[in-house]
């Protein structure tokens, strides 16, 4: 019985240990360029070219933060009259990526807002606070010294050409935009299996654009 035991024991510690050991699935899109996660991902240069807007979901695009030229708002300016001539598969389409979208900043920002990302956050953004003050700038208003406290973004022009040349100084905007992708990415790998869903509704999204994708699309002018 003892040997019996012993040989049972042995498998089961090898079993385990080559499923513990086994490779993992790449949760963390590591592979997908910062700037194009929205396109990529959530398919928003198809959605722009069905419907000649602005790519939507660009808050998925990460880059370093631009305190002078501020990026234009998220709404890519989609929907409206193509929206509405469009084959109702397309809409259905464009409102689950939508949820997953607005699902996961959500979940990203709770991320950024909490725990030890809440703390790099601060550790990081004093390194710019502190060299606004060495150029004469200082906290305007209440609460917590933060870039915002202090005004930046606020169209002080000074301000922010000042916090400009900081971030680029003391290396606040990587930085940022590094921990920003590093958490979005992580976010992301909690929804794979939905973004593979996401994935394979290129096809229906692509076939809205055709001419002969229904007769609603004479009737709006959307084709030549």
């Amino acid at each position: 019985m003892g040997v019996t035991r012993f040989v049972l024991s042995a498998l089961l510690i090898s079993t385990t240990g080559c499923a513990a050991s086994k490779p993992a699935t790449d949760f963390t899109y590591q592979d997908v360029p910062a700037t194009r996660i929205a396109d990529q991902l959530f398919l928003a240069d198809t959605i722009a070219a069905v419907e000649q807007c602005e790519p939507p979901f660009s808050d998925l695009n990460v880059h370093r933060p631009n305190f002078v030229s501020p990026p234009p708002p998220v709404d890519g300016g989609c929907g409206g009259r193509t929206r509405a001539a469009v084959p109702w598969e397309y809409i259905d389409a464009v409102s689950r990526i939508t949820a997953l979208h607005d699902t996961i900043v959500r979940e990203w920002e709770v991320r950024l807002q909490s725990g030890p990302e809440a703390a790099e956050t601060r550790s990081t953004g004093a390194t710019l606070l502190n060299c606004l003050d060495r150029v004469g700038f200082t906290q305007r208003g209440p609460g917590d010294p933060s870039p915002e406290s202090y005004g930046v973004g606020s169209g002080d022009r000074a301000l922010n050409n000042a916090a400009q040349r900081c971030s680029d100084e003391t290396g606040y905007g990587t930085r940022i935009a590094a921990q920003r992708l590093r958490v979005l990415r992580s976010v992301l790998g909690t929804h794979e299996s939905e973004i593979n869903s996401i994935a394979k509704l290129r096809p229906v999204l692509e076939r809205a654009a055709q001419p002969d994708s229904g007769p609603d699309r004479t009737r709006f002018g959307l084709t030549e």
